[in-house]
């Protein structure tokens, strides 16, 4: 049987938004103890509250230590931002050109310019959008969680990522273009300030 200290660990890994809040330092460490311990057969409060203090800590160790590697990658890579971009969705491949496409199981996205959307006579094509573009070096296979930092970084604003495409070095993310300065503003900032 795991040791209490083994199955706090494994109540973490099952509830993430416990696992941010030990992260972020901001869990009442005796309610959730009280709460684990009644979850955990013959779990002691202060054996639960020690594992979750010594938990917290390894997290946010942790997660600053990956924090500062995505800083890292993101200062080394190239960031661009295009207007007048469209989005065409299809059941089929379609002969357009595009500046990402993507096959999905339920069909094909098309990210292209909207001057080139239009030449195509395709009328659902979505308009008014902008692509933030991000090379990076190709050490981005080997760390964790860039993809997620810029996600959060945005939604943190209240930016809704419309499409995106990430392959080996290339992050592609598609906004409306009216969030596009805000979302370049704050992932330049974000970095800046980790």
């Amino acid at each position: 049987m795991p040791s209490i200290a083994e199955q706090v660990l494994i109540y973490i890994k099952k509830k993430p938004y416990v696992r941010e809040a030990l992260e972020q330092d901001i869990a009442n460490y005796s309610a959730l103890s009280r709460k684990i311990a009644d979850e955990i057969s013959g779990a002691k409060f202060d054996a639960v509250k020690a594992a979750l203090v010594r938990a917290g800590r390894n997290l946010r160790k942790d997660r600053q230590k990956q924090e500062k590697e995505v800083i890292r990658l993101l200062d080394n890579s190239r960031f661009s931002i295009q207007n007048k971009i469209a989005i065409i969705r299809s059941k089929e491949p379609l002969k357009i050109d595009a500046l990402a496409k993507t096959k999905t199981p339920s069909g094909y996205v098309y990210v292209l310019a909207e001057k080139n959307a239009e030449k195509t006579g395709i009328k659902n094509a979505e308009t008014g959008l902008s692509m933030i573009s991000i090379v990076s070096p190709k050490t981005l296979k080997d760390i964790p969680g860039v993809v997620s930092f810029i996600f959060s970084t945005l939604a943190s604003e209240s930016i809704n990522i419309l499409e995106t495409a990430s392959c080996r070095e290339d992050t592609i993310i598609v906004v409306n273009e009216y969030d596009a300065p805000l979302a370049f503003s704050t992932l330049a900032e974000r970095m800046r300030n980790s």
